[in-house]
């Protein structure tokens, strides 16, 4: 039976790749279509894509002490560049110890590993450009921005909850910030890398910084109860945050204050001023999380940072079955989230921006037992 090792979308949420037990397969997300499928026999535990192209980075399942496999390109400690049209491999890189996160740029690859190493490197020759030493539980988190005009990461270092900024084309020096009590959990950027969401191993808030000068902008609350976050992602329309985790209920949050925020300080542009009307002439209206004073006085006492009304989702789906769980805002349907689950299934629901409250689900795909190309409800 082929089981999910890893899943990810690319990085416009265009496609999503699923690396399995036997090999990987890439589709397109909306409409659903399959486009490829390779199998080695041997597991592929990460996957990710360049863009919409043919080029993937692949690391495989294969312990690197495993002596007796004959397939040593597919072990655990070795990146690989595999050009799909061509179904060869580019080339490939042996690191000093397990690959634990894997993500591409228009031409870098940024990896870590099991040993707390985070590494930049030049995508078709794998020559090693910076390396990193990150915070020892960090389980190789890290946070890339998608924007290919410049390159800024975010990843867990030196101490429990504090987070390093790192922008490559550019010489300000940003405070490591302290986003946290917890050890961190989970990192996001948006599309350019202006904004930077956090959370930690509590899983119940959200915080988005200013990667300008590593200020708090606005502060999520997911629960009250302990979650594993499984996946947060910005909108890159710059409108929305998502966010699943293990509670089986994916959270929809609107990041107008964080905008807000850029544009006042001039770190965005404002946009014209015909942009935010509708076209009857009226001015849209920005979609409201709820509002909460729980959670924040603790932040205040242990990190320092001001007091924030801490604000609830204002739009919620909820996962048929309780599993890992990875999501995008589709580029194609306005206002609608792809969530893809680790047994296989595609959910697509659409979000009333006035209303909030519940998604409307609208796709329902079983992935391996689906005719993906005839999927509407």
């Amino acid at each position: 039976m082929e089981r999910i090792l890893h899943m990810a979308f690319n990085q416009d949420g265009s496609c999503f790749c699923l690396g399995t037990n036997k090999g990987f397969l890439v589709y397109n997300t909306s409409p659903i279509k399959k486009l490829r499928q390779k199998e080695f026999n041997e597991g592929i535990k990460i996957i990710e894509m360049l863009k919409k192209s043919n080029i993937l980075a692949l690391v495989g399942d294969i312990d690197i002490n495993d002596k007796e496999n004959q397939n040593e390109s597919l072990t655990k400690n070795k990146i690989i560049i595999y050009d799909d049209i061509e179904s060869k491999i580019n080339s490939e890189l042996t690191l000093d110890s397990e690959v634990l996160n894997v993500k591409l740029k228009l031409n870098k690859i940024i990896a870590t590993t099991k040993n707390n190493y985070l590494y930049i490197i030049e995508l078709f020759s794998l020559n090693i450009i910076n390396v990193f030493k990150i915070y020892e539980k960090s389980k190789g988190i890290f946070a890339l921005n998608s924007d290919d005009k410049n390159l800024i990461l975010a990843f867990p270092y030196r101490h429990s909850g504090f987070v390093k900024i790192k922008k490559f084309n550019e010489k300000s020096i940003i405070p490591n910030i302290n986003a946290h009590d917890n050890d961190i959990s989970f990192l996001s950027l948006d599309k350019e890398g202006n904004l930077l969401s956090t959370t930690s191993t509590r899983g119940t808030l959200i915080r988005i910084f200013c990667t300008f000068n590593g200020e708090l902008i606005q502060e999520l609350r997911r629960g009250a109860k302990i979650a594993e976050i499984y996946s947060i992602n910005f909108d890159l329309n710059k409108k929305f945050l998502g966010c699943s985790s293990n509670n089986g209920t994916v959270h929809i949050f609107s990041i107008y204050k964080s905008m807000k925020y850029l544009k006042e300080n001039k770190i965005i542009e404002y946009e014209s001023s015909d942009s935010n009307k509708k076209e009857d002439g009226k001015k849209k209206e920005e979609p409201k999380n709820q509002k909460s004073l729980i959670g924040s006085i603790v932040s205040v006492l242990k990190l320092g940072i001001p007091y924030f009304e801490s604000e609830w989702s204002f739009a919620q789906f909820r996962i048929p079955k309780m599993e890992k769980t990875i999501i995008s805002f589709s580029q194609i349907e306005e206002n609608t989230i792809n969530v893809l689950t680790k047994s296989g299934n595609l959910y697509q629901a659409s979000f009333d921006l006035s209303l909030g409250g519940e998604c409307h689900k609208f796709n329902d795909i079983d992935l391996f037992k689906q005719n993906v190309e005839k999927n509407k409800e």
